[in-house]
Order: C-alpha cells, then structure tokens, then sequence
C-alpha cells in the first residue's frame, strides 16, 4: 500500500472540530532560535503550518514554529522578554519541563468548565497529537510500502536509514521491527531484558544509521537524500522539495500526545487571558488527514506519556552509552 501526501485537510466529523478552523498561512512561520517577537505568538510544532495540521479557533495571535526540544524551550523560558505566550510540546518533554519549572503550574480550572479538553498535567493543557511515520524514498526503493522489519532488511533494501536521536519512539520502533506486537512494546521495554533485546536489534542497524535531533533535521535528510527509509514526524513531508519523492507508511505509526504550556517568564497579567483562551478555544494538532480511513487496523502505537516519565533519564543514560561504545 502507498501513502501518499495530500495536504488539502478534509472536513472533520466531530463536533470539536467542526468548531475550528484550518491555519493556511502564517508570517512568522519558520522554526529558529527563540527570540522576542513584535508581538506575541504561540509556538507550535514545527512542520505544522505547511502540513495544515493544526485546527485553529478564532484568536488573535500569529503562529511560530518551534524545534520541539527540551534546550530550546529552557532558552525560551530564560529569556529576558517571553518570545511565546505559549508553546505546544510533547508530553514526555512537559514532564521534565514542569518538574524543572521551566514552564508554569496551571491554576485549576473553576467548576464547573466549558473546556474541551483536560489538563494533561498540571503544566499542560491537551493539544492534540503528532505522528510518527516509516517515510521512504520511492525514487529508490518504488511504490512498496516498507513496514520496520523492512528497515532493518539492509541486504534487500541497501542504504542508510534515519531514526530520532532519542530513546523515546527510537526504542519502540527497534522492538516492532524485531516482531514485538504494538500493544505488547510497553510490556516488553519494562524490563531488562526487553531494554537489552531493543538495543541488541538498534546494533544490527548501527553501521547504516544516521540520526535527526529535530523535525527539520528529518526533513533536511530527505531533501539531501541521505537515506533511504527513516522514521520522522508526519508533518515534514510536506516541506519537501518538487523532485523529493518521500512517502509514509502509516502502519505501526507513533502517536504521541501533545500539550500546552505556558513558559514561566510569561508575565501574570497575560497568563489568565491565554489560559482562558487554551482552555475553552483549544487550538489542536491533527496530522492524521492522511491515514487510511477505512476501518484498517493499523497497529499504530501510542507513546506511554508514564513510561517514559519513569524510565526516560536511565534509558537516555543507556542511550548515550550505546552511542559512545565500540561496536
């Protein structure tokens, strides 16, 4: 089955949705460092503006797009003058964010609420969710729509591949690839053994890899043709360019949820007017226009937000010394 990119959204069904509408255009779209803007702006996920991923209520604030990493969001929260009233980040991300104080705890809502969603933390409010998708060259390999084990199949798909530079989703896809059932990744990565089997199969790819920090690394890799097949946020094969052929494989995609948070430097007189806003006009991420809508079972993960809120800081440790040991 091939997938490919269809960037115009269709109308969604339910009523949270219907009630939005979609962001097509925004001047200060491109991710970079964070600096102060003219005016205020709310950070979203990078890839997003272009992919039409992002269902917006009437508000006034102009969009920018943001790398989505922990060192970024400190620098944002560090600065003099807050460059985002509020930033849309994954929620494995907030929960460091939050126990550092990096961003703010949200007062809880009066009762009763007209929000949409829950807080999905005491530092986040639910925003939506990414994908993370197997995109291959189809210059290269053709219309077969490889799955994770074909990822790993160097002898009959020669080539580098490319995975995030990050335990959290790289460990999952190394245990799906290895023949772990998507509901059972979270059973297995539990214990020592489950860890040790998913870094055993991350050896078996070592000498192909190439790796991506953010959302724009990924797609700079397929623009590049760096490699052949590599895991990366859905919303970047829409910034590819006209001659790059990438398409996704939605099966065992990653779903990971998203949130909003306010960095603290945001000043108090503000915070009560974006919380309200976020609260009762969620604006959300929704990259999903694309995926099969046929009832399929796709065997699609959802990133375990409380794994990896328990797990992250040792795996990551385990992460670099896999990184920095001799094969």
């Amino acid at each position: 089955m091939m997938l490919t990119l269809c960037l115009p959204l269709s109308a969604l069904a339910t009523p949270h949705h219907a009630a939005h509408h979609v962001v097509r255009h925004a001047k200060t779209k491109k991710t970079s460092r964070p600096v102060a803007a003219a005016r205020p702006v709310l950070a979203v996920v990078s890839g997003s503006i272009d992919a039409h991923s992002l269902l917006m209520p009437d508000q006034p604030y102009p969009l920018r797009e943001w790398d989505g990493s922990l060192a970024t969001l400190r620098e944002a929260a560090q600065a003099r003058t807050a460059p985002w009233l509020a930033v849309m980040v994954d929620n494995t991300t907030l929960y460091t964010a939050c126990r550092d104080g990096v961003v703010q705890t949200l007062p809880a809502p009066s009762a009763p609420t007209t929000s949409r969603v829950a807080a999905t933390s005491p530092c986040g409010i639910q925003a939506g969710e990414q994908s993370i998708v197997l995109a291959w060259d189809r210059g290269r390999l053709g219309d077969m729509a490889p799955d994770w084990s074909d990822f790993w199949d160097i002898a009959r798909h020669p080539g580098k591949r490319a995975l995030r530079l990050d335990p959290r989703g790289t460990l999952e896809i190394a245990l799906m690839a290895d023949g772990v059932a998507s509901r059972d990744v979270y059973g297995v990565l539990s214990s020592p053994a489950g860890v040790d089997r998913a870094f055993r199969k991350l050896d078996q790819l070592r000498p192909y890899l190439v790796w991506w920090r953010t959302a724009e690394e990924a797609s700079r890799i397929m623009n590049s043709g760096a490699a052949l097949m590599l895991s990366t946020p859905f919303d970047r094969l829409a910034d590819l360019g006209p001659k790059v052929s990438f398409a996704a494989q939605w099966r065992q995609s990653l779903r990971q949820k998203l949130s909003w948070a306010i960095p603290r430097n945001v000043p108090s007189d503000q915070t009560e007017a974006i919380i309200k806003m976020l609260r009762d006009q969620t604006p959300l991420h929704d990259d999903t226009q694309d995926a099969p809508q046929d009832g399929r079972d796709l065997g699609s993960l959802a990133m375990s937000d409380s794994f990896w809120a328990m797990n992250f800081d040792a795996l990551q440790k385990r992460f670099q010394t896999w990184l920095t040991s001799t094969p």
